[in-house]
């Protein structure tokens, strides 16, 4: 991600949200603290292999295939799906969007910085512990250019993490 402000450009702003999309699946650009609620969805820590397709203004990116081990991130999906920004300065609001499936979770991320801006809309179905999909849309722009990026991804568990190398 990001680590210095100086250099913010939309290009290293999407940058950062294909490393967030390969990390978190995707969560993407901006994003401050989380919002409690009720009988939240669970997913099972372990080993996920990751599926992630997406466009920038309408160009296809290339496909990302990946495996992360996660544990204590799933503890708070919220925070998972829809990170912290990272290495830029912003003031961001994050709000939970209402939504009648129990197994949907939605957000929605807008976040203003020093000639930036970024809104962002995840929606998570969590189809079983072991499996889930994230669509996200993440509208960035600076004073000299904007992009729209388009995310749809797909994890499955894939089994207990494996060991670290040393």
């Amino acid at each position: 991600m990001m680590r210095n402000a100086t250099k913010f450009t939309v290009t290293g702003m999407l940058a950062g949200v294909a490393n967030a999309a390969r990390v978190a699946v995707l969560a993407a650009a901006a994003f401050a603290a989380c919002t409690a609620w009720a009988a939240q969805p669970e997913l099972e820590p372990g080993n996920w292999k990751l599926h992630v397709v997406s466009t920038t203004n309408g160009k296809p990116e290339p496909v990302q295939n990946s495996e992360e081990c996660l544990g204590n991130e799933l503890k708070d999906l919220g925070s998972y799906f829809a990170p912290n920004l990272e290495g830029v300065k912003a003031k961001c609001k994050r709000a939970r969007l209402p939504s009648s499936d129990s197994k949907k979770l939605a957000y929605r991320t807008q976040c203003a910085g020093s000639g930036f801006t970024a809104d962002v809309t995840a929606t998570v179905t969590i189809e079983s512990s072991r499996h889930f999909t994230l669509s996200m849309r993440t509208n960035s722009k600076t004073t000299k250019e904007s992009a729209l990026v388009i995310v749809d991804a797909e994890a499955r568990w894939a089994g207990a993490c494996k060991p670290a190398k040393p």
